[in-house]
């Protein structure tokens, strides 16, 4: 009888590469939310693939970019400290874009660990353009050694193309362990977190890159009693000028925005749902240290 193996595999990358999506697809449910919008995931999310004699434990990561504000600063060091104690490094890397800067500083941190490490060469379904040019800089970091890499795997997490190679790969490289989650746990971030998450996919759906950067979403209370659930969050805005785009034309915008999170959070919890939402200005907020610590970006 295959004795039972567990671990924990970090997943890294420079913003809007697919971490999250590749998230979703190997769980085969939404646990991080998706935009094409820089900086959409800001929290360490963790997601749980139970298999047959496996347990895989996912930690989705911010990306990693070279903005110079707190909020930046705090996601990268929340996306590095990631990489530490995992049993596994998942690095998703681009085949569309050419490596710049970002990955630059990504593949020099990654190179020293001794972590083993698979580079997912990602959207192969739109262009496999510049997956040579990944494989040169990290031979040119490395020495031409693979170093800690076990792997170069082309993927498409938008179609699911690769991940099956994946995930036989993850699972050669854990340790027997007993499973550190129940089985039908699918991810331990806290309900929230997940609920400003929704909220805030929404918001960068609609705006696009208008304001998204510069707004954050925390939410005040959340009520689960009865049959209805009642959720109170305050969306933050850093310039009074961005308050009538978030609300918009007699309050067309926020109602848009809670109309599609409610939908989302009452298939979340199973019931109805609702929702309050306001909006508060609180300038600067990116930078201020007391603020990212109550929203969580600073590590939870």
């Amino acid at each position: 009888m295959r004795k039972f193996k567990c671990g924990f595999v970090s997943i890294v990358g420079r913003p809007n590469v697919g971490k999250s999506t590749l998230l979703n697809s190997l769980l085969k449910e939404k646990v991080s939310i998706i935009s094409k919008v820089p900086q959409t995931t800001r929290y360490i999310i963790r997601g749980i693939l139970n298999l047959k004699s496996t347990q895989i434990v996912f930690v989705d990561t911010p990306g990693i970019h070279l903005f110079k504000d707190r909020l930046t600063s705090s996601l990268n060091i929340l996306a590095l400290n990631a990489l530490k104690d995992v049993e596994v490094i998942l690095y998703v890397t681009d085949s569309t874009r050419p490596p710049h800067k970002e990955e630059e500083k990504i593949m020099n941190s990654l190179a020293l660990r001794k972590t083993p490490l698979i580079m997912a060469l990602n959207k192969i379904d739109k262009s496999e353009k510049y997956i040579p040019d990944y494989i040169e800089m990290w031979q040119r970091k490395t020495g031409g050694k693979k170093g800690s890499l076990k792997y170069f795997i082309p993927i498409s997490a938008l179609k699911g193309t690769g991940l099956d190679k994946i995930q036989e790969v993850i699972v050669e490289s854990l340790p027997q362990s007993p499973p550190f989650y129940e089985k039908d746990t699918i991810t331990d971030f806290p309900i929230f977190y997940r609920v400003s998450d929704v909220i805030r996919e929404k918001i960068c759906s609609l705006l696009k890159e208008e304001l998204p950067h510069n707004i954050a979403v925390e939410v005040e209370s959340i009520d689960n009693q009865g049959s209805l659930v009642k959720v109170q969050a305050r969306i933050l805005i850093a310039k009074k000028s961005h308050k009538l785009i978030v609300i918009g034309r007699r309050g067309s915008m926020i109602k848009e925005i809670g109309t599609l999170a409610r939908k989302d959070l009452e298939d979340m919890f199973g019931k109805k749902v609702f929702l309050d939402l306001w909006v508060k200005l609180e300038k600067d907020w990116y930078n201020k240290p007391r603020v990212l610590k109550e929203l969580g970006y600073t590590g939870i």
